[in-house]
């Protein structure tokens, strides 16, 4: 299997009397005086040194007495090594060259320190990080970088394996080992992949650009590219390019349960398409209903839902599954305490609505009680109700009543074939209600309906100052800049301690999105000194991601 053991080159003569001789002659037969400098493997500089190079000469361990012998790094067969790369690769997942790779570990853990190759050490390193003993991770990483191999994909293996054992206890120190494996192998996939993701995570935002792009290039097909791509754009609020991402990483690999998850998240929380969440967090637990963590992320999304019952099931699993993680245990009795909590307050308002139907202010009360507690579909059927009965009593008096528009109130955009001249009841609440159901739907950027909402306050009072300033964002949500500044303007005019509408108003101003198109385009052109998380934003056109963006990645 093995061509040959590595011997050490400390001496290649027998018996101190011949050795001295030798020296006295200026000679030192079959023996360099600089021997001993190819012992390491990296100068001061991290050059790597040359090293011997004669696979055909002898390995006798017992040579003749007082012959010297050349002694070359052993050649490790490259079949066996490319079982070992492969093995380092793929993990658990390499099922057809497992049982060979086994076979080598078996084999290295039989040789003596002095014999083993980086080989060696890389399969020993990659054996444990599969069964989770990092102790042995490091110990074999840490012996293996000072190992001998005419590889430089296996040089750069180690160092990758030395990083990992450094992950969780130093970063950077992680990071710098990466950093080693990419410059001894530059077109190494993995290298370059593992500093990109360690780099986002320390939140260095370009370095994690150009490793990832490099990693991209050298392999476009890889799941593992596109799902780091995704977490990074979902890191960024940049949720619909996360999404896209993460499902491309999908459906290269259709089993990986995280991504099913964070597709899951990132409908959820970011781009607050629920439904489709819901479909996500389905397949996330039916690819792996056994991963304690992945059970607990579905249940919060189920406990949101109001589905307590499917997030009790999945929460005590989860406990069964790691009954040594308290965060399972405490999440079940808070929901417990939240559902009893809710019956109880629950019956309260419905109690108060009950004794006076017509009255908006404890239907708005629910509202806010349901929105406290993330029940977002219940307190948008509150807050619409409370704005409907605040503004309208179909058989009121119109002389007594204030004018508004029928359609203003009609938040499903839907026409009735009767429409009804809408009387306000109460108008002091109805810039209120419609205030606080604005800011509800544009927290769950629902922006034409926010539109909508903060149009009904004004129509009721036009200077109802949160409204005005609530229109302005969602304007700007809607790049619709020009409206979005006369709101703000107005805002700030009626309140002038409003800061927070003038800073939204100047810093739209200095953006340049109110100048004309190509004026624009030349201030773009022309910025510099971006912050870190813009020029990230920028790049993220050099992607596949969207048909935004044609962007070469050769670029």
């Amino acid at each position: 299997m093995f061509a040959g053991k590595s011997v050490h080159p400390k001496s290649c003569l027998s018996g101190c009397g011949v050795l001295i001789v030798l020296v006295l002659m200026g000679s030192m037969t079959g023996c360099s005086s600089r021997a001993p400098e190819t012992d390491r493997l990296y100068s001061s500089d991290g050059e790597e040194k040359g090293s011997a190079t004669n696979p055909s000469a002898s390995l006798s361990p017992n040579p003749p007495s007082g012959t010297a012998i050349a002694v070359p790094i052993a050649s490790y067969p490259s079949a066996d090594r490319a079982v070992v790369l492969r093995y380092a690769e793929k993990g658990e997942n390499d099922s057809a060259n497992m049982s060979q790779a086994l076979k080598l570990v078996q084999r290295a853990e039989q040789l003596s320190h002095a014999e083993r190759t980086m080989e060696d050490y890389l399969v020993l390193a990659a054996h444990y990080r599969l069964k989770g003993d990092l102790q042995k991770v490091v110990q074999h990483a840490n012996q293996g970088i000072m190992a001998k191999s005419d590889s430089k994909r296996v040089k750069a293996y180690m160092f990758i394996y030395l990083g990992y054992t450094y992950e969780k206890t130093s970063p950077t120190m992680a990071g710098s080992y990466f950093k080693q494996a990419v410059q001894i192998d530059p077109d190494f996939y993995k290298g370059n992949y593992e500093l990109g993701r360690i780099s986002f995570e320390k939140k260095d935002y370009s370095a994690a650009k150009v490793a990832l792009k490099k990693a991209f290039d050298q392999n476009p097909e890889s799941a593992d590219v596109y799902g780091m791509l995704g977490q990074m754009f979902y890191g960024m609020d940049l949720y619909a390019e996360a999404a896209e991402s993460l499902e491309k990483a999908l459906a290269m690999s259709p089993q990986t349960h995280w991504l099913h998850l964070k597709l899951g998240d990132t409908y959820f929380y970011g781009l607050k398409k629920r439904e489709e969440a819901g479909r996500y967090y389905q397949q996330a637990v039916a690819t792996s209903d056994s991963d304690p963590d992945t059970l607990f992320g579905v249940a919060l999304y189920y406990r949101y839902k109001n589905e307590y019952e499917k997030a009790d099931k999945l929460l005590q699993k989860a406990m069964l599954l790691d009954h040594k993680n308290p965060k399972y245990k405490r999440e079940l009795d808070d929901m417990l305490s939240e559902q009893s909590e809710m019956a109880t307050e629950i019956q309260k308002y419905k109690q108060a609505i009950a004794k006076n139907p017509n009255d908006p202010n404890p239907v708005a009360d629910l509202g806010k009680f349901y929105l406290r507690w993330r029940k977002y579909d219940k307190a948008e059927e509150q807050y619409k109700k409370a704005v409907q009965l605040a503004a309208i009593v179909p058989k009121a008096p119109v002389a007594a009543a204030v004018k508004t528009d029928a359609d203003d109130l009609d938040f499903d955009e839907t026409e009735s074939d009767k429409p009804v001249e809408p009387v306000v009841q109460e108008p002091s609440k109805v810039p209120e209600y419609a205030n606080s159901l604005g800011w509800f739907y544009y927290n769950d950027k629902k922006y034409v309906q926010a539109e909508t909402a903060f149009k009904t306050a004004l129509k009721v009072n036009p200077k109802h100052t949160p409204a005005q300033f609530g229109l302005g964002r969602t304007y700007e949500a809607l790049e619709q800049y020009d409206l979005a500044a006369s709101h703000y303007t107005q805002a700030a005019a009626l309140d002038p301690e409003n800061q927070e509408a003038q800073k939204r108003l100047d810093a739209l101003k200095a953006s340049g999105k109110l100048v004309a198109v190509g004026e624009m385009v030349k201030a773009k052109e022309g910025e510099t000194g971006k912050a870190p998380m813009q020029e990230v934003k920028k790049w993220v056109g050099t992607f596949p991601i969207g048909e935004k963006s044609k962007t070469s990645l050769s670029s």
